[in-house]
């Protein structure tokens, strides 16, 4: 069973995605703040991290930068209500290998699409790295 991190301060989306998530089978995990989220993070090893673009304590994008002190790879689907990014979270966070940015209201399709294609590209990174190491 594959664990989800969903982090949204947004209550109504967590227990949303939670029950729709559990349905499908995953394992889910939310937090409403990035200090929340990132101590989850640490505590559980989620395959996939479901993230607001905007937190209480910090951007998406911090957020980010502060897992990535713990793992080179964060299997991350960021999430946004917001059609302007002031901030410039999602460019920045594309440079950092971001891949899907689910925009609100999304699809629930969609979120599981786009899990399931995190969990394939962590599997063929696995697996790769695997590889590299044999040949050494």
């Amino acid at each position: 069973m594959s664990k989800i991190l969903v982090i949204d301060d947004d209550r109504s989306m967590c227990e949303t995605l939670d029950l729709y998530l559990a349905e499908e089978g995953y394992e889910v995990i939310t937090a409403s703040t990035g200090t929340e989220g990132l101590n989850r993070f640490v505590e559980h090893s989620p395959d996939v991290v479901i993230l607001d673009i905007r937190l209480p304590d910090m951007s998406g994008y911090e957020l980010l930068m502060k897992l990535r002190t713990l793992t080179d790879y964060v299997p991350l689907v960021l999430m946004t209500g917001f059609g302007y990014d002031r901030d410039h979270t999602i460019v920045k966070a594309r440079r950092e290998g971001l891949k899907f940015v689910l925009y609100k209201p999304f699809r629930l399709d969609q979120l599981v699409s786009a899990i399931e294609h995190t969990i394939e590209e962590r599997q063929q990174q696995v697996s790769t790295e695997a590889t590299l190491a044999v040949d050494d």
